[in-house]
Protein backbone atom coordinates (compact mmCIF):
# COMPACT_ATOMS: atom_id res chain seq x y z
CA UNK A 1 0.00 0.00 0.00
CA UNK A 2 3.01 2.28 -0.41
CA UNK A 3 2.29 3.27 -4.01
CA UNK A 4 2.97 6.85 -5.06
CA UNK A 5 0.14 9.06 -6.27
CA UNK A 6 -1.18 8.15 -9.73
CA UNK A 7 -0.61 11.01 -12.16
CA UNK A 8 -3.36 11.19 -14.80
CA UNK A 9 -2.40 11.19 -18.47
CA UNK A 10 -3.50 14.04 -20.72
CA UNK A 11 -6.35 11.89 -22.02
CA UNK A 12 -7.44 10.99 -18.50
CA UNK A 13 -7.36 14.63 -17.42
CA UNK A 14 -9.59 15.60 -20.33
CA UNK A 15 -12.10 12.89 -19.46
CA UNK A 16 -11.99 13.54 -15.71
CA UNK A 17 -12.61 17.25 -16.20
CA UNK A 18 -15.51 16.55 -18.55
CA UNK A 19 -17.05 14.11 -16.05
CA UNK A 20 -16.88 16.23 -12.85
CA UNK A 21 -20.66 16.69 -12.62
CA UNK A 22 -21.35 13.01 -13.28
CA UNK A 23 -18.69 12.01 -10.75
CA UNK A 24 -20.31 14.28 -8.14
CA UNK A 25 -23.67 12.64 -8.90
CA UNK A 26 -22.14 9.18 -8.42
CA UNK A 27 -20.54 10.34 -5.16
CA UNK A 28 -23.91 11.66 -3.97
CA UNK A 29 -25.56 8.36 -4.83
CA UNK A 30 -22.94 6.41 -2.87
CA UNK A 31 -23.22 8.72 0.16
CA UNK A 32 -27.03 8.60 0.06
CA UNK A 33 -26.95 4.79 0.22
CA UNK A 34 -24.08 4.51 2.73
CA UNK A 35 -24.41 3.13 6.26
CA UNK A 36 -21.01 4.44 7.36
CA UNK A 37 -19.05 7.53 6.27
CA UNK A 38 -15.32 8.08 6.75
CA UNK A 39 -13.97 11.57 6.01
CA UNK A 40 -10.27 11.84 5.16
CA UNK A 41 -8.85 15.33 4.68
CA UNK A 42 -5.53 16.84 3.68
CA UNK A 43 -4.12 20.34 3.29
CA UNK A 44 -6.14 21.01 0.15
CA UNK A 45 -9.32 20.86 2.20
CA UNK A 46 -8.11 23.74 4.40
CA UNK A 47 -7.17 25.76 1.32
CA UNK A 48 -10.84 26.45 0.63
CA UNK A 49 -10.96 28.24 4.00
CA UNK A 50 -8.32 30.64 2.70
CA UNK A 51 -5.43 28.93 4.48
CA UNK A 52 -2.07 28.10 2.90
CA UNK A 53 -1.17 24.66 1.54
CA UNK A 54 2.27 23.07 2.03
CA UNK A 55 3.73 24.50 -1.18
CA UNK A 56 2.77 28.09 -0.37
CA UNK A 57 2.84 28.46 3.41
CA UNK A 58 6.45 29.74 3.57
CA UNK A 59 6.29 31.96 0.48
CA UNK A 60 7.05 35.27 2.25
CA UNK A 61 10.00 37.66 1.91
CA UNK A 62 11.52 36.87 5.31
CA UNK A 63 11.92 33.20 4.38
CA UNK A 64 12.78 33.75 0.74
CA UNK A 65 15.69 36.04 1.73
CA UNK A 66 17.11 33.16 3.76
CA UNK A 67 16.33 30.50 1.19
CA UNK A 68 13.96 28.70 3.55
CA UNK A 69 11.09 26.46 2.44
CA UNK A 70 8.37 24.78 4.49
CA UNK A 71 10.39 21.56 4.82
CA UNK A 72 13.31 23.58 6.20
CA UNK A 73 11.37 25.56 8.81
CA UNK A 74 9.18 22.69 9.98
CA UNK A 75 12.04 21.13 11.94
CA UNK A 76 12.14 20.81 15.76
CA UNK A 77 15.86 21.68 15.77
CA UNK A 78 15.01 25.34 15.18
CA UNK A 79 13.54 25.52 18.69
CA UNK A 80 17.06 24.99 20.00
CA UNK A 81 19.04 26.82 17.33
CA UNK A 82 16.76 29.75 16.45
CA UNK A 83 13.81 29.90 18.85
CA UNK A 84 12.60 33.28 17.54
CA UNK A 85 12.34 31.81 14.03
CA UNK A 86 10.68 28.65 15.34
CA UNK A 87 8.02 30.52 17.29
CA UNK A 88 7.57 33.09 14.54
CA UNK A 89 6.54 30.30 12.19
CA UNK A 90 4.42 28.20 14.54
CA UNK A 91 3.04 31.23 16.36
CA UNK A 92 1.84 32.78 13.11
CA UNK A 93 0.34 29.47 11.98
CA UNK A 94 -1.55 29.33 15.27
CA UNK A 95 -2.78 32.91 14.84
CA UNK A 96 -3.81 32.30 11.23
CA UNK A 97 -5.81 29.19 12.14
CA UNK A 98 -7.48 30.91 15.10
CA UNK A 99 -8.52 33.91 12.96
CA UNK A 100 -9.96 31.98 10.01
CA UNK A 101 -13.27 30.10 9.99
CA UNK A 102 -13.63 26.66 8.41
CA UNK A 103 -15.34 26.91 5.03
CA UNK A 104 -18.96 25.94 4.34
CA UNK A 105 -18.01 22.39 3.36
CA UNK A 106 -17.58 21.41 7.00
CA UNK A 107 -21.17 22.40 7.71
CA UNK A 108 -22.42 20.44 4.69
CA UNK A 109 -20.70 17.27 5.88
CA UNK A 110 -21.87 17.76 9.46
CA UNK A 111 -25.46 18.05 8.21
CA UNK A 112 -25.11 14.73 6.37
CA UNK A 113 -23.65 13.17 9.49
CA UNK A 114 -26.49 14.46 11.70
CA UNK A 115 -29.12 13.21 9.27
CA UNK A 116 -27.59 9.85 8.33
CA UNK A 117 -24.65 8.63 10.38
CA UNK A 118 -24.46 9.98 13.93
CA UNK A 119 -27.84 8.80 15.26
CA UNK A 120 -28.68 5.70 13.20
CA UNK A 121 -29.31 2.21 14.59
CA UNK A 122 -25.98 1.15 13.11
CA UNK A 123 -24.28 4.05 14.90
CA UNK A 124 -25.71 2.84 18.19
CA UNK A 125 -24.48 -0.68 17.45
CA UNK A 126 -20.96 0.57 16.79
CA UNK A 127 -20.95 2.59 20.02
CA UNK A 128 -21.84 -0.56 21.93
CA UNK A 129 -18.84 -2.31 20.39
CA UNK A 130 -16.39 0.43 21.37
CA UNK A 131 -14.22 -0.30 24.42
CA UNK A 132 -13.95 2.04 27.38
CA UNK A 133 -11.09 4.53 27.06
CA UNK A 134 -9.18 5.13 30.30
CA UNK A 135 -9.14 8.67 31.69
CA UNK A 136 -5.61 10.06 31.81
CA UNK A 137 -6.03 13.71 32.86
CA UNK A 138 -2.38 14.14 33.81
CA UNK A 139 -1.09 13.49 30.29
CA UNK A 140 -4.07 14.11 27.99
CA UNK A 141 -5.17 17.63 26.93
CA UNK A 142 -8.88 16.88 27.41
CA UNK A 143 -11.14 13.97 28.31
CA UNK A 144 -13.55 12.48 25.76
CA UNK A 145 -16.65 10.82 27.21
CA UNK A 146 -18.62 10.20 23.99
CA UNK A 147 -18.17 7.29 21.58
CA UNK A 148 -18.14 7.51 17.79
CA UNK A 149 -21.06 6.21 15.73
CA UNK A 150 -21.15 5.58 11.98
CA UNK A 151 -18.87 8.51 11.10
CA UNK A 152 -15.18 9.26 11.59
CA UNK A 153 -12.66 11.87 10.46
CA UNK A 154 -9.02 11.15 9.68
CA UNK A 155 -6.97 14.26 8.91
CA UNK A 156 -3.37 15.38 8.52
CA UNK A 157 -4.36 19.03 8.97
CA UNK A 158 -3.00 20.76 12.07
CA UNK A 159 -5.44 23.69 12.18
CA UNK A 160 -7.92 21.95 14.54
CA UNK A 161 -10.78 23.24 12.37
CA UNK A 162 -12.56 19.89 12.50
CA UNK A 163 -13.39 20.56 16.16
CA UNK A 164 -15.63 23.44 15.10
CA UNK A 165 -18.08 21.02 13.43
CA UNK A 166 -17.33 17.42 14.43
CA UNK A 167 -17.25 15.73 17.81
CA UNK A 168 -13.99 14.98 19.59
CA UNK A 169 -14.81 11.26 19.62
CA UNK A 170 -15.01 11.31 15.81
CA UNK A 171 -11.65 12.96 15.06
CA UNK A 172 -8.21 11.50 14.42
CA UNK A 173 -5.41 14.01 13.72
CA UNK A 174 -2.40 11.99 12.59
CA UNK A 175 0.01 14.95 12.81
CA UNK A 176 -1.41 16.71 15.88
CA UNK A 177 -2.61 20.34 15.90
CA UNK A 178 -1.46 23.82 16.89
CA UNK A 179 -3.81 23.96 19.89
CA UNK A 180 -1.92 21.23 21.76
CA UNK A 181 1.54 21.64 23.37
CA UNK A 182 4.21 19.46 24.94
CA UNK A 183 7.63 19.57 26.54
CA UNK A 184 10.51 19.75 24.06
CA UNK A 185 12.56 17.39 26.20
CA UNK A 186 11.36 14.39 28.23
CA UNK A 187 8.31 15.38 30.30
CA UNK A 188 5.29 13.23 29.45
CA UNK A 189 1.93 14.71 28.59
CA UNK A 190 0.29 17.27 26.31
CA UNK A 191 -1.96 20.22 27.12
CA UNK A 192 -4.26 22.79 25.51
CA UNK A 193 -3.38 26.40 24.79
CA UNK A 194 -5.52 28.97 26.66
CA UNK A 195 -8.57 30.18 24.75
CA UNK A 196 -7.48 33.82 24.60
CA UNK A 197 -3.78 33.34 23.83
CA UNK A 198 -2.27 34.96 20.75
CA UNK A 199 1.36 35.11 19.64
CA UNK A 200 3.12 38.38 18.94
CA UNK A 201 4.97 37.97 15.63
CA UNK A 202 6.94 40.60 13.70
CA UNK A 203 5.35 40.43 10.24
CA UNK A 204 8.47 41.82 8.55
CA UNK A 205 11.00 39.38 9.97
CA UNK A 206 8.58 36.56 10.89
CA UNK A 207 10.28 36.33 14.27
CA UNK A 208 8.62 35.97 17.67
CA UNK A 209 10.87 36.99 20.57
CA UNK A 210 10.62 35.71 24.13
CA UNK A 211 8.91 38.80 25.55
CA UNK A 212 5.26 39.12 26.41
CA UNK A 213 2.61 37.69 24.13
CA UNK A 214 -0.42 39.70 23.07
CA UNK A 215 -2.93 40.34 25.84
CA UNK A 216 -6.02 38.13 26.18
CA UNK A 217 -8.05 41.04 24.82
CA UNK A 218 -6.15 40.62 21.55
CA UNK A 219 -7.08 36.95 21.34
CA UNK A 220 -9.35 35.67 18.63
CA UNK A 221 -11.84 33.45 20.43
CA UNK A 222 -15.16 33.99 18.62
CA UNK A 223 -14.06 37.46 17.52
CA UNK A 224 -14.91 38.70 14.04
CA UNK A 225 -11.91 40.41 12.45
CA UNK A 226 -11.61 42.16 9.13
CA UNK A 227 -11.61 39.66 6.26
CA UNK A 228 -8.51 40.21 4.17
CA UNK A 229 -8.45 40.40 0.40
CA UNK A 230 -5.61 38.06 -0.58
CA UNK A 231 -4.53 38.88 -4.12
CA UNK A 232 -2.19 35.90 -4.49
CA UNK A 233 -2.09 32.45 -2.94
CA UNK A 234 -2.44 32.45 0.87
CA UNK A 235 0.79 32.09 2.83
CA UNK A 236 1.80 32.43 6.46
CA UNK A 237 0.51 35.70 7.92
CA UNK A 238 -1.47 36.39 4.75
CA UNK A 239 -4.69 34.38 4.99
CA UNK A 240 -8.31 35.37 4.59
CA UNK A 241 -9.05 35.88 8.29
CA UNK A 242 -12.56 37.12 8.98
CA UNK A 243 -13.03 35.54 12.40
CA UNK A 244 -13.97 32.10 13.62
CA UNK A 245 -17.37 32.11 15.35
CA UNK A 246 -17.40 28.43 16.41
CA UNK A 247 -13.80 28.10 17.57
CA UNK A 248 -13.16 24.60 18.99
CA UNK A 249 -16.74 24.27 20.22
CA UNK A 250 -16.51 20.47 20.29
CA UNK A 251 -13.02 20.21 21.80
CA UNK A 252 -13.61 19.25 25.46
CA UNK A 253 -12.51 21.51 28.29
CA UNK A 254 -8.81 21.43 29.19
CA UNK A 255 -7.69 18.74 31.61
CA UNK A 256 -5.51 21.26 33.43
CA UNK A 257 -4.80 24.97 33.76
CA UNK A 258 -1.85 25.52 31.42
CA UNK A 259 -1.76 29.32 31.67
CA UNK A 260 1.62 29.30 33.42
CA UNK A 261 3.15 27.77 30.32
CA UNK A 262 1.90 30.68 28.19
CA UNK A 263 3.17 33.55 30.34
CA UNK A 264 5.52 34.64 27.54
CA UNK A 265 5.58 34.70 23.76
CA UNK A 266 7.53 31.44 23.70
CA UNK A 267 5.52 28.80 25.61
CA UNK A 268 7.21 26.66 28.24
CA UNK A 269 6.61 23.20 29.64
CA UNK A 270 3.99 23.26 32.40
CA UNK A 271 5.91 20.53 34.25
CA UNK A 272 9.61 21.46 34.17
CA UNK A 273 9.53 25.06 32.96
CA UNK A 274 11.82 24.27 30.02
CA UNK A 275 11.00 25.08 26.39
CA UNK A 276 7.62 23.93 25.20
CA UNK A 277 6.59 23.25 21.61
CA UNK A 278 3.48 22.48 19.58
CA UNK A 279 2.54 18.81 19.76
CA UNK A 280 2.82 18.50 15.98
CA UNK A 281 4.73 15.87 14.03
CA UNK A 282 7.48 17.80 12.25
CA UNK A 283 10.15 16.63 9.82
CA UNK A 284 13.02 14.81 11.53
CA UNK A 285 10.96 14.67 14.71
CA UNK A 286 11.71 11.94 17.25
CA UNK A 287 10.04 13.56 20.28
CA UNK A 288 6.51 14.28 19.09
CA UNK A 289 3.89 13.25 21.63
CA UNK A 290 0.59 12.11 20.14
CA UNK A 291 -2.76 12.25 21.90
CA UNK A 292 -2.64 8.52 22.53
CA UNK A 293 -6.32 8.11 23.33
CA UNK A 294 -7.22 9.69 20.00
CA UNK A 295 -5.11 7.15 18.11
CA UNK A 296 -6.44 4.27 20.23
CA UNK A 297 -10.04 5.34 19.62
CA UNK A 298 -9.51 5.50 15.83
CA UNK A 299 -7.95 2.02 15.78
CA UNK A 300 -10.71 0.61 17.98
CA UNK A 301 -13.42 2.15 15.79
CA UNK A 302 -11.97 0.62 12.62
CA UNK A 303 -11.88 -2.75 14.35
CA UNK A 304 -15.48 -2.31 15.51
CA UNK A 305 -16.58 -1.50 11.96
CA UNK A 306 -14.79 -4.49 10.46
CA UNK A 307 -16.20 -6.83 13.11
CA UNK A 308 -19.71 -5.43 12.65
CA UNK A 309 -19.48 -5.93 8.90
CA UNK A 310 -18.21 -9.50 9.29
CA UNK A 311 -20.95 -10.31 11.82
CA UNK A 312 -23.78 -8.84 9.72
CA UNK A 313 -25.22 -11.69 7.66
CA UNK A 314 -28.65 -10.33 6.68
CA UNK A 315 -27.50 -7.31 4.66
CA UNK A 316 -24.46 -5.79 2.98
CA UNK A 317 -23.00 -2.85 4.90
CA UNK A 318 -22.24 0.06 2.61
CA UNK A 319 -19.27 2.31 3.45
CA UNK A 320 -18.08 5.47 1.74
CA UNK A 321 -14.65 7.00 2.33
CA UNK A 322 -14.76 10.65 1.28
CA UNK A 323 -11.24 11.98 0.73
CA UNK A 324 -10.74 15.70 0.15
CA UNK A 325 -7.59 17.65 -0.68
CA UNK A 326 -5.03 14.92 -0.01
CA UNK A 327 -2.06 15.38 -2.33
CA UNK A 328 1.08 13.39 -2.96
CA UNK A 329 3.67 15.50 -1.11
CA UNK A 330 2.68 14.08 2.29
CA UNK A 331 0.80 10.89 1.29
CA UNK A 332 -0.37 9.80 4.75
CA UNK A 333 -4.03 10.55 4.10
CA UNK A 334 -4.13 8.95 0.63
CA UNK A 335 -2.52 5.79 1.96
CA UNK A 336 -4.88 5.68 4.93
CA UNK A 337 -7.93 6.10 2.68
CA UNK A 338 -6.89 3.19 0.49
CA UNK A 339 -5.87 1.03 3.46
CA UNK A 340 -9.33 1.58 4.97
CA UNK A 341 -10.97 0.76 1.65
CA UNK A 342 -8.99 -2.47 1.34
CA UNK A 343 -9.73 -3.54 4.91
CA UNK A 344 -13.44 -2.77 4.66
CA UNK A 345 -13.72 -4.71 1.41
CA UNK A 346 -11.92 -7.69 2.93
CA UNK A 347 -14.33 -7.67 5.88
CA UNK A 348 -17.23 -8.00 3.43
CA UNK A 349 -18.46 -4.41 3.06
CA UNK A 350 -19.60 -2.76 -0.15
CA UNK A 351 -17.10 0.10 0.06
CA UNK A 352 -16.12 2.98 -2.21
CA UNK A 353 -13.56 5.78 -2.05
CA UNK A 354 -14.65 9.18 -3.34
CA UNK A 355 -11.34 10.94 -4.06
CA UNK A 356 -11.76 14.69 -4.59
CA UNK A 357 -8.58 16.33 -5.85
CA UNK A 358 -7.98 18.90 -8.61
CA UNK A 359 -4.73 17.22 -9.67
CA UNK A 360 -4.54 13.63 -8.39
CA UNK A 361 -8.03 12.08 -8.17
CA UNK A 362 -7.15 8.54 -9.30
CA UNK A 363 -6.52 5.48 -7.17
CA UNK A 364 -2.88 4.81 -6.27
CA UNK A 365 -2.52 1.12 -5.41
CA UNK A 366 -1.40 -0.33 -8.75
CA UNK A 367 -2.64 -3.83 -7.90
CA UNK A 368 -6.12 -2.82 -6.77
CA UNK A 369 -7.29 0.79 -7.05
CA UNK A 370 -5.23 2.53 -9.74
CA UNK A 371 -6.64 2.53 -13.30
CA UNK A 372 -6.45 -1.07 -14.53
CA UNK A 373 -6.45 -2.50 -11.00
CA UNK A 374 -8.89 -5.25 -10.07
CA UNK A 375 -10.87 -2.93 -7.77
CA UNK A 376 -10.47 0.35 -9.68
CA UNK A 377 -14.26 0.63 -9.97
CA UNK A 378 -14.29 1.27 -6.22
CA UNK A 379 -12.74 4.71 -6.80
CA UNK A 380 -15.01 7.62 -7.70
CA UNK A 381 -12.62 10.27 -9.01
CA UNK A 382 -13.71 13.92 -8.77
CA UNK A 383 -11.12 16.17 -10.41
CA UNK A 384 -12.01 19.39 -8.62
CA UNK A 385 -11.48 21.29 -5.37
CA UNK A 386 -13.13 20.27 -2.13
CA UNK A 387 -15.66 22.99 -1.34
CA UNK A 388 -17.05 23.30 -4.85
CA UNK A 389 -17.35 19.52 -5.12
CA UNK A 390 -19.15 19.28 -1.78
CA UNK A 391 -21.64 21.90 -2.89
CA UNK A 392 -22.27 19.96 -6.09
CA UNK A 393 -22.58 16.66 -4.23
CA UNK A 394 -24.95 18.26 -1.72
CA UNK A 395 -27.19 19.51 -4.54
CA UNK A 396 -27.19 16.02 -6.02
CA UNK A 397 -28.10 14.43 -2.67
CA UNK A 398 -31.15 16.69 -2.52
CA UNK A 399 -32.27 15.68 -6.02
CA UNK A 400 -31.73 11.99 -5.29
CA UNK A 401 -34.13 12.32 -2.36
CA UNK A 402 -36.72 13.51 -4.89
CA UNK A 403 -36.39 10.22 -6.79
CA UNK A 404 -34.16 11.37 -9.66
CA UNK A 405 -31.63 9.08 -11.32
CA UNK A 406 -27.87 9.60 -11.12
CA UNK A 407 -27.82 10.87 -14.70
CA UNK A 408 -30.64 13.30 -13.94
CA UNK A 409 -29.00 14.69 -10.80
CA UNK A 410 -25.75 15.33 -12.68
CA UNK A 411 -27.66 18.23 -14.22
CA UNK A 412 -28.17 19.62 -10.73
CA UNK A 413 -24.42 19.52 -10.15
CA UNK A 414 -23.84 21.49 -13.34
CA UNK A 415 -25.95 24.35 -11.91
CA UNK A 416 -23.60 24.79 -8.94
CA UNK A 417 -20.72 27.09 -9.78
Amino acid sequence: MGSSASIPTEEQVEQLQADVDLACAKAADAISKADILVLCTGAGFSADSGLAVYADVAQVRAYKDRGLQYHDICQPSYLRDEPDLFWGFWGQCYNDYRETAPHAGYEIIDRWVEERFRHSDLARSLRERMPEMADRPTIEPYQVTERPGAFYVFTSNVDAHHFDWFRAAEIRECHGNTEIYQCSKTCAGVWRAPAGFKFRVDQGTMLADSGVALSPEAGVQAVVTEKKDIAEKPCIGQVSGGGRPHTLRYMPAPSCDASAGFATNQPTCIHCGGPGRPAILMFGDSRWQDVDSQEARWVAWQRAVEEFVADTKDKVVRIVILELGAGGSVPTVRRTSEACLKNFLESGADAHLVRVNPDLPLGDDSDHFAPGGDESHRIISVMARGLGSLQKIDACVARLQEGCTVEEVAAAASQVQ
